[in-house]
């Protein structure tokens, strides 16, 4: 089964072979950017980076209920400030986890990058850590 991001990339390409069977023909990259903002994000870019996030932070045999779900980033935050834990991303959602979901990634959370980047990996401290510990779980997969 082909990951989301690739599904998107043939969808992409579907398009702009559709367009130019219209008469109307694009440019990849427009496809691209199309379906980017279609699904809530203001460019390819961004939306590459969330999805190829979500391989990591959220990898096969994961459980949705080792996590605390927000839809909104304030209402996850405030949990992070009250509850402690950590805040990570998937697609547009946020979610609470504790240590015991850090190790499950293979990470300790006594790694010095884990505790440069903080609890909020949705805002991390350190960018340089927070990019270590992304190549970390992404040579782990």
């Amino acid at each position: 089964m082909p990951s989301r991001l690739q599904a998107l990339k043939t969808k992409a390409k579907l398009l702009q072979k559709a367009k130019l069977k219209a008469g109307k023909p694009i440019r990849l990259k427009e496809a691209y950017t199309y379906l980017a903002r279609t699904s809530g994000f203001a460019s390819w870019r961004d939306l590459k980076a969330t999805l190829e996030g979500d391989d990591v932070f959220c990898p096969p045999g994961h459980s949705a209920d080792m996590k605390t779900w927000y839809a909104a980033y304030p209402d996850a935050v405030s949990h992070l400030a009250a509850h402690g834990g950590y805040l990570l991303t998937y697609q547009k959602a946020f979610f609470i986890c504790d240590e015991g979901y850090i190790r499950f990634l293979g990470l300790s959370p006594d790694d010095p990058d884990v505790q440069k980047v903080g609890n909020n990996w949705a805002e991390p401290q350190d960018g340089p850590a927070f990019e270590r510990l992304l190549g970390k779980l992404k040579r782990k997969k």
